[in-house]
């Protein structure tokens, strides 16, 4: 986890950087009031299905947890970092989603919400080896 937190624009806002540093993951207007999980942070280390996120409808004010747009989304996008000077500044290469989303959406983890707290949480545990070097920082105590 890089960024988290809020963005005038983007609203309430998770950025989420591979470990190869060549890909960064960026999810803005997140949900009013409760934007992503309570224990995240930055440098939160997160796997593929962890749910993080809620989708909202926050941003574009300089008053923080501000709901000014109208209709409920998520606004997602991917950059591609071949080098350092392409991070920030006029070289930065973002790609269109969408036919990612659509296979990842066809291959999406099963989740359940927690009646009590109303969070959504993956249901099976991912094994990333990529992930085994940095420490998790998430509680996923209720996987098998």
């Amino acid at each position: 986890m890089e960024a988290l937190g809020w963005n005038q624009y983007g609203g309430w806002r998770i950025g989420v950087r591979s470990f190869d540093k060549q890909r960064y993951y960026y999810y803005a207007h997140l949900r009013q009031g409760f934007p992503y999980q309570p224990e995240l942070k930055e440098g939160s280390v997160v796997l593929a299905g962890d749910v993080i996120g809620y989708m909202g409808h926050t941003g574009y004010s300089t008053t923080e947890d501000t709901n000014n747009i109208d209709t409920t989304h998520l606004h997602f996008g991917m950059q591609l970092i071949f080098d350092e000077s392409q991070k920030d500044g006029d070289n930065e290469i973002w790609i269109d989603c969408y036919q990612i989303v659509r296979f990842l959406y066809r291959n999406r983890s099963e989740t359940e919400r927690n009646a009590e707290t109303k969070e959504w949480r993956r249901i099976y545990l991912m094994k990333d080896p990529d992930a085994a070097a940095y420490e998790r920082t998430v509680d996923f105590s209720m996987y098998p």
